[in-house]
């Protein structure tokens, strides 16, 4: 929740700062210094759109790309009916990084199921601050399941996070070749043909 309270401020701070420029901009076209108004109205605009657009396209939009996935591909639980849910709400609530091994073997007992890969990815890379950890696990999960495009998922996001977080540019490419050879026809694999051939 705090992360999310965090993450609207940020988003609304450039537009706060738009807003204060809007007073001096009146101002200035009301003494009839048009010019300068116009100036700092296309520069204020300027500015907020591209700090948003920054924003969005690195911050905002992957998030809900990845929680649009998971909706998809891991199907959707309430936390109280199901266990590995409800453990996984416990990790984020108390930050336990001593219950992901626990978490590890709930996945393990439930494999075929996208959802809990992608839970455990996550907690390892949010809580326990361990990409290489989450990148096993997208890995293991590539291996797991058996539907072609969420084996193509877990290794385009193996991919993603090699290059992005790992800064392992090898690595990166080697699991998104291995998703377009090994699944050409999936949305994934196609994307991930997209990155290998860069």
């Amino acid at each position: 929740m705090i992360r999310f309270f965090l993450k609207s401020v940020a988003v609304l701070l450039p537009l706060g700062a738009f807003a204060l420029a809007t007073p001096i901009i009146m101002d200035w076209m009301s003494r009839g210094e048009t010019l300068n108004g116009i100036l700092l109205l296309v520069g204020s605009l300027a500015i907020l759109a591209l700090a948003e657009g920054v924003m969005f396209r690195f911050w905002i939009l992957p998030t809900w790309g990845q929680a649009l996935s998971e909706r998809l591909y891991g199907g959707s639980y309430y936390p109280e009916e199901d266990e590995l849910a409800e453990l996984a709400a416990r990790i984020r609530r108390t930050e336990d990084t001593d219950l992901l091994p626990a978490m590890h073997r709930l996945v393990l007992k439930q494999r075929k199921r996208a959802r809990g890969w992608l839970e455990l990815n996550r907690l390892q890379q949010d809580i326990a601050h361990n990409p290489e950890a989450a990148l096993q696990t997208l890995l293991e999960g590539a291996d797991a399941v058996s539907d072609p495009e969420e084996r193509a998922m877990f290794l385009y996001r193996a991919g993603a996070l090699a290059a992005d977080k790992l800064q392992s540019p090898h690595r990166a490419a080697e699991y998104f070749r291995r998703a377009a050879d090994k699944f050409p026809k999936t949305t994934y694999g196609k994307h991930a043909a997209a990155r290998a051939a860069k």
